[in-house]
């Protein structure tokens, strides 16, 4: 193993760095762009197929479903196949899901289309973040801070394009929009993507836990499907199979020579779960602004989408200028500074929802939204460093992948937290209601920064 590892783990010097760095971003985009594009096409995907609202926004809870449960079985698999071979297969499964989608006859059969869009993308971003880990030496913030940025610029700009390209040529256009990035980030693929280390399939297929991928599979499934419930009639079925499949999963990998999730490397790296509970309640607080707020501009205040979509692109402008400040000062000060300013604007920014009413300007919004937007840089930077300075290098393809799941819990969250807190009547009351909220979970991210060890990332082990 150490043989072979070294042959992927030689440093990105010279030409080589950019390059790379730009074909991992370019595929890593998939996920957050076919996330933020189709939100604006339900609309029309309910007339077209005569269907409601609630059964057409599937298309947005199938693929978070799919990528939470897919983002970590396909880190382990990159660890065991390949990083380079499942990073080309899932942009593959991307480009034909976004070439067959306008062709689907019915509805069902586009939604297992969106479920295989949802795995391709998901196999992306573990594959890459392994790639970076072990081939990129010196830099590392800096080199995950440019990936940070071309996801961010994308999802903030996701609704806007998905809004001109239902305009220009229906909900299909949505999909097609995939394909000319995944042609380019396949040919950058093949050329610049360090090679794996040789295996035979027999060989690295016999090294998959299979029991522990299918339990952990059904446990998470079990959780979110309880969770996307939550909004109407709680689902207890859901939950009682997600205890079930935990229960086993944990029994099952207890007695795995070599697990899918190795539960004693958790325990003996008690910062992981840290980290993970973190970006989980980073994303809870994001995306319930996200989601939320829009909705309070349109309603409440009665802005137009493209005037609420303006106000919103504070949120994500700020991030997008704070992330490389984020990466100098990781590169000097260390991660944790970083997570605890990271959380202090979090948590103002919370408080400052406080202050926004029906009645205050459109800048003056925008100017508050940007708090939270700040806080993104250096929360998701952060914690990504955190995550790839704790996990051997080895792992790291599993780790990136459960990070993301993380991320995709925060955001049901966030949907299930906005069903519960905005009712029937999205006012003053309901966003203030919600800004409470968000300022005690910013507040709890605040204090498992501060209480982290001095010079060592938030939750990392002494």
């Amino acid at each position: 193993m150490a043989g072979s590892s070294a042959a992927v783990s030689r440093p990105a010097r010279g030409p080589r760095r950019g390059p790379l760095i730009v074909t991992i971003a370019s595929g890593t985009v998939l996920n957050p762009l076919n996330s933020s594009l189709i939100a604006v096409a339900l609309i029309q995907l309910a007339e077209d197929f005569e269907l409601s609202f609630a059964s057409v926004s599937w298309m947005i809870s199938l693929f978070y479903l799919t990528s939470a449960v897919a983002q970590p079985v396909s880190g382990r698999l990159g660890d065991v196949l390949g990083p380079r071979r499942l990073f080309l297969a899932g942009l593959a499964l991307v480009g034909l899901a976004g070439a067959a989608a306008p062709l689907a006859p019915n509805f069902a059969t586009l939604l297992a289309i969106r479920a295989v869009q949802a795995l391709g993308s998901s196999a992306i971003y573990p594959s890459g973040m392994a790639i970076i880990r072990r081939v990129v030496v010196d830099g590392r913030a800096r080199a995950l801070a440019v990936v940070s940025v071309f996801s961010s610029v994308v999802a903030a700009v996701g609704p806007s394009l998905g809004g001109y390209l239902v305009a220009w040529q229906g909900w299909e256009a949505t999909f097609l929009a995939s394909l000319p990035l995944v042609a380019v980030a396949m040919v950058l693929g093949v050329l610049v993507l360090p090679a794996d280390p040789p295996s035979t399939a027999a060989s690295s297929l016999s090294r998959i836990d299979l029991p522990g991928i299918v339990l952990f599979s059904t446990t998470l499934v079990g959780a979110l499907l309880f969770l996307l419930s939550l909004e109407a009639e709680p689902a207890w079925w859901a939950l009682a199979l997600g205890a079930a499949g935990a229960a086993l999963f944990l029994r099952v990998e207890a007695r795995v020579a070599e697990p899918f999730i190795d539960l004693r490397a958790l325990r003996s790296t008690p910062g992981l779960p840290g980290i993970y509970l973190q970006y989980a309640l980073v994303n809870l607080v994001f995306y319930a602004v996200f989601f939320g707020v829009p909705s309070f501009l349109q309603v409440a205040k009665g802005l137009a989408g493209d005037e609420a979509g303006l106000v919103m692109l504070a949120v994500a402008g700020s991030g997008v200028v704070t992330t490389p400040l984020a990466a100098r000062l990781i590169e000097r000060f260390g991660v944790r500074p970083v997570l605890i300013i990271g959380a202090a604007f979090l948590t103002a920014g919370a408080l400052g929802l406080l202050l926004i009413t029906a009645e205050l300007s459109n800048g003056a919004t925008a100017a508050l939204l940007a708090v939270i937007g700040v806080s993104v840089g250096f929360t998701n930077l952060g914690l990504q460093t955190a995550l790839y300075d704790t996990v051997p290098a080895d792992d790291v393809g599993a780790a990136a992948g459960l990070f993301q799941t993380s991320r995709y819990l925060g955001t049901i969250l966030s949907a299930s937290l906005l069903g519960v807190l905005f009712g029937d009547e999205i006012d003053t009351a309901s966003l203030h209601r919600l800004a409470w909220f968000l300022a005690a979970v910013s507040a709890l991210v605040l204090v498992l920064d501060l209480r982290a060890p001095g010079g060592r990332p938030a939750g990392s082990p002494p």
